[in-house]
């Protein structure tokens, strides 16, 4: 691809390192840093250097968390902030169930494990579960070191999935509880585009599109936000209009002529 190529867009710091083999071409690259490089690794010694060296060398250097503009902004002044992008042109339609049907399905969008939140995950599956009962069926995936913990509170765990078959689980649910660390991931943002409202305990951090259309708050009111939610999802969906602000945030067009015209000149 280098050979092809006069610029890379390289995702991920520690993947510059694949440029630098001395029988490839040299070529301009843009950086896109995504999380654990430079929120993590960037305060190691073991990654520091290399990580530095790899934002040094860029023509430009993007973040995809604002959880870690503070560490992206030192690593590099002029660090740019480009939200997490999606297509919503191949997510399926959302199929809630039948407000008359006995059973509600709640679906828990991300990993069991620490860097999504899994103490308050686990909190609100075990406090759904007391409150709902069998009336509410509680999903999430068989992944991360806390799935037994979830599969305890009556969360019915799923296999490995592949995109198509994940975002068509997310389109089966009637509400979607998302990760309790004030940020959206694609999981979240691909249900809201989709059509379920999505929960997240703790407290969302706004970026420059202001505050994200999701509820929010402690384990208890989650817990009861839900069974409002329960009681008609379509109406709930339609009150918070979050596709809208999803397809205004969180597409690639409007960053398209950016990127063309920083391609340009870094060639």
């Amino acid at each position: 691809m280098l050979v092809r190529s006069d610029v890379v867009h390289v995702h991920y710091a520690t993947s510059v390192a694949l440029l630098e083999h001395s029988y490839l071409p040299k070529r301009p690259y843009l950086l896109h840093l995504h999380g654990t490089d430079i929120r993590q690794q960037w305060l190691e010694p073991t990654f520091r250097n290399q990580i530095q060296k790899a934002i040094d060398g860029a023509e430009a250097v993007f973040y995809t968390n604002l959880d870690t503009a503070e560490n992206a902004l030192a690593a590099r002044a002029d660090a740019k902030y480009m939200a997490a992008l999606l297509r919503p042109d191949i997510l399926p339609a959302w199929t809630p169930t039948n407000v008359n049907a006995p059973t509600s399905r709640v679906l828990f969008a991300s990993r069991w494990d620490e860097s999504k939140g899994v103490e308050q995950q686990v909190a609100v599956a075990e406090a759904l579960h007391r409150a709902q009962g069998d009336k509410v069926e509680l999903v999430g995936l068989d992944w991360g070191p806390g799935a037994s913990l979830a599969a305890d509170a009556g969360v019915s765990l799923r296999g490995r999935l592949t995109h198509n078959e994940y975002v068509k689980l997310l389109a089966s649910a009637d509400v979607v509880v998302g990760q309790a660390t004030g940020l959206l991931g694609i999981s979240e943002l691909e249900a809201m585009a989709i059509g379920p409202v999505v929960v997240c305990p703790g407290t969302q951090v706004e970026g420059p599109a202001g505050r994200p259309p999701v509820l929010q708050g402690s384990v208890d009111e989650i817990v009861q936000q839900v069974a409002d939610v329960l009681a008609d999802p379509r109406e709930a969906s339609q009150k918070q209009n979050a596709r809208a602000w999803v397809l205004e945030n969180h597409t690639a067009e409007k960053w398209i002529p950016v990127l063309q015209g920083l391609y340009r000149s870094a060639v």
